[in-house]
């Protein structure tokens, strides 16, 4: 088991259960090897909303974490999508694709600096209100 990914994902659940912009979350998934690992987690937000978090985490040469695949999906209590980023390849003329968001409207939008499970919730906390 890699320290440094069962760390990531051991503050991104003490973020879940600590923050008062969700009112119950689920960990569906964390799974940390040698090299690499996973987590998926779904919350209920404080408004009605849901938030549904995937990052798949590696250990790059320099030893560092880096986030290979991730999906973070948020909507409203009406099931209706307020954002989804993720680094799926079915954008691929974007600016920094695969980097990209998905909008209320439909629309996509390519993502300079890709977000990880903590700013995505940092920024749903802010929306909310629940900083």
């Amino acid at each position: 088991m890699n320290p440094q990914i069962q760390r990531r994902f051991e503050r991104l659940e003490t973020k879940l259960r600590n923050t008062s912009a969700v009112q119950q979350y689920h960990l569906l998934q964390r799974d940390v090897a040698q090299y690499s690992g996973q987590v998926r987690a779904r919350a209920t937000l404080a408004d009605g909303g849901l938030v549904e978090l995937f990052e798949h985490a590696a250990v790059n040469p320099s030893g560092e974490i880096e986030i290979s695949k991730y999906r973070y999906h948020w909507q409203d209590a009406s099931g209706n999508v307020i954002r989804r980023w993720d680094n799926a390849m079915h954008h691929p003329g974007l600016p920094h694709a695969p980097h990209h968001v998905h909008m209320p409207d439909g629309s996509v939008e390519g993502v300079a600096e890709p977000p990880d499970a903590m700013a995505v919730l940092a920024h749903i906390e802010a929306e909310l209100g629940q900083e």
